[in-house]
């Protein structure tokens, strides 16, 4: 039940759950608001002096125009979100659009917004010629003038989020983010290679779909109770079709078969499309076809590509330096419970040097820079690193010279990457 409820709220997230939770909110805030006005309207007129004598004619016209401006607003908001949709799929990247739709300021300013007309109107309704709420007229003025202010700023990030190096620093640092949470420690090092368990019982998946998250916690305590391990076969972000082995176990209880299958799969949210939480492979995705978007002959932008290439190099550089490390789950007795396949350093550096080599085929300025950043990399990177590097930049010279270019270009690159010399 509580699955079903999670998919459905990540199937509609963006700007309908957090916009609509603030709307209510604010809305149900003028219940006990009004409630106070009723009970205590001496006192608070008393503290409020400047409204003491508001008419109720006053507090009506005050109180329409806040709801009218609100509203009208709101579809103003709405009205540049989709403009700023429009031109991100047109000159960015479409897949942009569900950054720009989890984008908190887009979702505070028409939550405000929304809630802001939802109280005006509230109050508007109880106004009588006999009671005048003065408590929450004053609060629906402070929503207007907080409004306005969101507004300001909702209009300063709108113009921010059409602008591609804002756009690429900002996806670049999430990338950084989030492959520091997998970067091993300086103090950490690899363990020791264990023998390989047999997984002869396997789960197969009920529906084709995007695997979005893993609950960890759910497996670990599976395996732990009934002396197991559970070995996922595939990793976040990455599509499976229905009746494929989506998980094995090592061992299968006699009679638990159906209660072990139903607890795995409730504990793999599988979603028709693919999310941005936690999912390196997607955020090089994003930069990745920035840049190769860029290097289309339609576009033909080699400057966005080489600020994309740049902020991909910067999120990588813990990884080369300190490697990646094992997401298996482990219990107290370093027995492995719950195995899940990670993106390692090589399926990195493959999913984004590879696409960009082979679309900067022929376009030299693209490919100096391409081996400047192998050579940064190469630089910080440990042995591991600087092995697969060194492969990537003896791919980017085959490409080169089958792009025919003039003695002097290849000679220029070549220079470009030092470490490619014999016996270094």
């Amino acid at each position: 039940m509580f699955r079903n409820l999670q998919r459905q709220f990540i199937s509609i997230q963006g700007l309908i759950t957090v916009p609509g939770a603030i709307a209510l909110v604010i809305w149900a805030l003028s219940v006990p608001l009004l409630w106070l006005d009723h009970e205590y309207r001496p006192q608070i007129a008393d503290a409020l002096g400047m409204l003491h004598s508001l008419p109720p004619e006053t507090a009506s016209d005050v109180l329409s125009t806040i709801a009218t401006a609100a509203i009208t607003t709101l579809s103003l908001v709405y009205s540049l979100v989709l403009v700023v949709f429009t031109l991100a799929a047109g000159n960015i990247a479409p897949r942009l659009l569900k950054v720009f739709t989890s984008d908190r300021v887009n979702q505070v300013t028409a939550g405000l917004l929304g809630g802001a007309f939802l109280f005006a109107l509230t109050v508007l309704y109880r106004v009588r010629p006999d009671f005048v709420p003065i408590l929450s007229v004053a609060v629906a003025i402070m929503l207007a003038a907080l409004f306005v202010l969101q507004l300001i700023y909702f209009v300063h990030s709108v113009s921010r989020s059409v602008t591609i190096d804002e756009e690429i620093a900002s996806i670049s640092s999430q990338l950084e983010e989030r492959i520091s949470t997998m970067v091993r420690e300086d103090e950490e090092e690899a363990s020791d290679p264990r023998p390989p368990l047999d997984f002869p019982y396997p789960v197969t998946n009920r529906q084709s779909g995007y695997l979005n998250a893993v609950d960890e916690e759910v497996l670990y305590q599976l395996a732990c109770e009934n002396d197991m391990t559970v070995q996922l076969q595939a990793k976040p972000g990455e599509f499976i079709l229905e009746g494929q082995a989506i998980a094995k176990v090592s061992r299968m209880p006699d009679g638990k078969a159906d209660e072990i299958n139903k607890v795995i799969h409730e504990a793999l949210l599988i979603l028709p499309s693919r999310t941005t939480v936690g999912d390196i492979e997607y955020s090089i995705n994003l930069l990745l076809e920035i840049a190769l978007r860029a290097l289309s002959p339609g576009v033909n932008d080699t400057f966005t590509a080489i600020a994309s290439l740049d902020r991909m190099t910067a999120a990588f550089s813990a990884a080369v330096r300190h490697g990646l490390r094992s997401r298996d789950v482990s219990d107290e007795d370093a027995v492995v419970r719950v195995e899940i396949p990670g993106l390692s350093l090589k399926d990195m550096l493959n999913t984004a040097f590879h696409p960009l080599r082979q679309a900067a085929s022929g376009n030299m300025l693209m490919m100096i820079h391409i081996a400047d950043a192998l050579a940064r990399l190469h630089e910080i990177g440990n042995q591991k690193a600087r092995t697969l590097i060194s492969s990537h930049g003896e791919l980017l010279l085959a490409s080169c010279r089958a792009s025919g270019p003039l003695d002097e270009d290849y000679a220029f690159l070549e220079q470009r990457l030092p470490f490619l010399k014999q016996g270094e």
